[in-house]
């Protein structure tokens, strides 16, 4: 009975070492991170039993993981016991974020037991930002100051500012060139991430995309004129995430700003390019000449703009043999009315302004300075007195900037726009005068680049550039005469009035080209060392042939005793400005073979 016992014993023994039920291997806890760029994880381990693995289906996970086991993919997967390792992935449905870091667990399952055995982090991945300031150049003629354009960015970007100290970043100045209307610089922005822009008070932000250059944007910077850009000041424009909070700063370059300097326009006088170092031309009788393309013009007073603050001050200084005189009350001979829009909330705006000139009766030519001064600097002048303005026979430096132009007046022997070979009848001068002139009468000058260029213009047209070598070596002047309807008006009793005056030094007039029927000039006899001359751009019946922009050329002759020509005493070109426009294809003027004048 004992050794049944034992016997039994040792089978249960045996039998216990047989049945011991396996148990689950499970892997260590892996934890690991997809790094930004990449896009999955390896999750590796040997399961000694049948198994199942799977993630949580929350909103979070599900939107950025999901499990791979070749070639299935979703929250679960499941396999066979081995003996060899297994690999899952975890996989990134997003390629990364900027701010988040969200985590996804994977759970594997064997024998009815379930652990986590990895961790796995989807790394964000850094922003990137880099602004840079285009090239701006500078010269010795302020005027020409610009940006380089197209425009032209260098490879170092700017130094972000980080603040508080103004130092710790780039400091980039706003520039005002001439062709614009305001203070501004052009950047190029580039970015991995959408990004707003801050926009500081006064300033105006615009963008557009750069077609070369993919990704990146022209980013434009203008200040306004509110009373906020006054005065010089720094102002903080920032470049930031479009998805955050713009008062939060989750960091990872979330936030871009930059330093820029905004100049104060309280003391900026701003006058149009053409009247900056501009002299402005009066004939005696007071009234103001322009000319422009050679054309021109006659008006009672002069009518211009400039930009500034209220209050400015404008003055004029007459020059004389012994320096700058301010003229007061009857003695002024020079009167500026200026205005301003109340109604427009720009504390800097562009007004116009007249400047009026008394006939001249000194019997001498007459010249003075204009000067405007900004409020903030003639309240500092000292007893409100202008000569404070002057040390010596010149102007102080602090106001030689706000000496803008020049006033020149003829005396009062001058007749019609000019006192040299050929002047204009002033019994005629109306037809010569404001917006309803039939004709312009201007004297060409070598020295002025708008004058040479009617010659280059005209290359094909030999009536007019053979004449043009004498006249730049001022053998001789040329005068451009532009009618607009026939200077000789019918009402001109039989021919009785002759238009323009000649100097009586010629012998013979010629019409260029040869067989020109559209243009007459008849002389009558020299009276006082002048000749009328009777110009009609009907020839003499009558009838006019010639079609608008058509050219002729009147030439004055100095004959030798022998009756050959010796040499051109003056030059008339006559530009027949009104008419029928000449048909597609057909030239204007006379002849179309130039001579090599230049």
């Amino acid at each position: 009975m004992a050794s049944s016992a034992l016997i039994l014993s040792g089978c249960k023994s045996e039998d216990d070492s047989v049945d011991t039920p396996i148990t689950p291997a499970f892997p260590e806890l892996l934890q690991a991170t997809i790094p930004a760029g990449e896009n999955s994880c390896a999750v590796t381990f040997t399961p000694n039993m049948d198994w199942s693995a799977s993630i949580p289906t929350d909103e979070v996970t599900s939107r950025w993981f999901t499990l791979r086991y070749d070639p299935f993919e979703g929250v679960s997967v499941s396999g066979k016991a081995s003996t060899e390792p297994v690999t899952l992935y975890v996989e990134s449905i997003s390629t990364g974020t900027f701010d988040e870091n969200p985590v996804c667990e994977v759970s594997l399952t064997m024998n009815g037991q379930t652990k986590v055995i990895a961790q796995i982090t989807r790394g964000n991945k850094a922003r990137e930002f880099e602004l840079y300031a285009s090239e701006y150049n500078k010269t010795d003629d302020s005027t020409k100051d610009d940006f380089t354009i197209p425009y032209v960015y260098p490879e170092t970007a700017l130094k972000k500012y980080s603040g508080p100290d103004q130092d710790s970043g780039d400091i980039v100045e706003l520039k005002w060139p001439f062709r614009v209307s305001s203070f501004m610089y052009v950047f190029k922005a580039k970015g991995n991430f959408n990004w707003l822009i801050s926009k500081p008070e006064g300033l105006e932000i615009s963008s557009m995309a750069i077609a070369d250059d993919p990704g990146s944007y022209q980013i434009t910077v203008t200040g306004d004129f509110s009373a906020t850009n006054l005065d010089t000041h720094t102002a903080v424009i920032d470049f930031y995430d479009k998805s955050i909070n713009r008062d939060e700063d989750p960091g990872n370059n979330a936030h871009n700003r930059y330093c820029l300097r905004i100049p104060g326009f309280r003391d900026i006088v701003r006058h149009p390019l053409a009247n900056t170092n501009a002299t402005f031309t009066f004939n005696n009788e007071g009234k103001y000449i322009s000319n422009s393309l050679g054309n021109e013009t006659i008006s009672e007073n002069l009518s211009t703009t400039v930009s500034s603050t209220e209050g400015l001050a404008f003055y004029v200084a007459e020059e004389t043999e012994y320096g700058y005189v301010f003229k007061q009350g009857p003695a002024q001979w020079v009167t500026i009315a200026d205005t301003w829009n109340s109604e427009l909330e720009d504390v800097f705006q562009e007004h116009q302004y007249t400047v009026t000139v008394a006939p001249n009766e000194t019997g001498a030519a007459r010249t003075a300075k204009l000067i405007a001064l900004p409020k903030s600097l003639a309240d500092e002048l000292q007893d409100d007195d202008p000569f404070n303005m002057l040390e010596g026979t010149d102007f102080k430096a602090e106001y030689k900037p706000y000496v803008y132009a020049t006033i020149e007046q003829s005396d009062a022997s001058s007749s019609g726009d000019t006192d040299d070979f050929i002047t204009i009848n002033p019994e005629v001068q109306d037809r010569f005068e404001g917006s309803d002139a039939i004709a312009t009468l201007t004297k060409l000058d070598p020295d002025k680049e708008d004058d040479f260029q009617f010659f280059m213009d005209h290359m094909d047209d030999s009536h007019i550039v053979n004449y043009a070598e004498g006249w730049m070596n001022k053998n001789y002047p040329v005068y451009l005469l532009t009618c607009k309807a026939n200077p000789m008006q019918s009402n001109d009793p039989d021919r009785g009035i002759g238009i323009l005056f000649a100097e009586a030094t010629y012998n013979q007039i010629k019409i260029d080209p040869e067989g020109t029927t559209w243009l007459a000039c008849e002389p009558m006899e020299a009276v006082n060392g002048k000749t009328e001359l009777f110009i009609s751009t009907e020839g003499m019946s009558g009838t006019d042939t010639a079609q608008k922009g058509d050219t002729a050329t009147i030439v004055f002759q100095e004959l030798a005793p022998e009756g050959w020509v010796k040499g051109t005493l003056g030059v008339i070109i006559v530009v027949h400005d009104y008419g029928s426009e000449p048909a597609q294809g057909e030239g204007t003027g006379g002849e179309s073979s130039a001579t090599d004048a230049f």
